[in-house]
């Protein structure tokens, strides 16, 4: 199989958007990406139960989760990133070095927190403890 044939067959997996920042010397951020084509999920090196069904954010705890992009998307050690998903949650973390492929590229994201999609007014938010615990999208 080619890489761009395996390309083609991973991005229809890709249910999720990614917007990235990279913290500067200037005490800032420089935007990395904004709402870019991903998939999010658990992984052989990720695996972690399940998190409850539902629109709302998850217990308290830090996700360990597999991120896919295309190649162009290689998120280095700190990065901060905003994964939406297709009910409109949002999860909250921090990237490790990707791992480069032909096709694609996958980065384990720590992730600190979700925001629940706004269905019923207001938003909910959960913030975890830096403590390390896993789970999938």
């Amino acid at each position: 199989m080619t890489n761009s044939a395996m390309a083609a067959i991973l991005a229809r997996t890709y249910f999720h958007t990614v917007t990235a920042w990279r913290p500067t010397l200037e005490d800032g951020e420089e935007r990395l990406c904004e709402a870019a084509q991903c998939a999010l999920s658990r992984s052989a090196h990720t695996s972690a139960p399940t998190p409850p069904d539902g629109s709302y954010a998850l217990p308290e705890a830090l996700y360990r989760l597999s991120l896919y992009t295309r190649p162009e998307l290689a998120f280095r050690l700190g990065d901060r990133v905003e994964i939406t998903d297709e009910g409109g949650n949002v999860w909250h973390g921090r990237t490790s070095d990707s791992f480069r492929y032909p096709s694609h590229c996958v980065t384990v994201v720590e992730i600190s927190h979700v925001e629940a999609a706004a269905e019923s007014g207001g938003q909910d938010s959960r913030e975890s403890e830096d403590t390390a615990g896993e789970g999938s999208a």
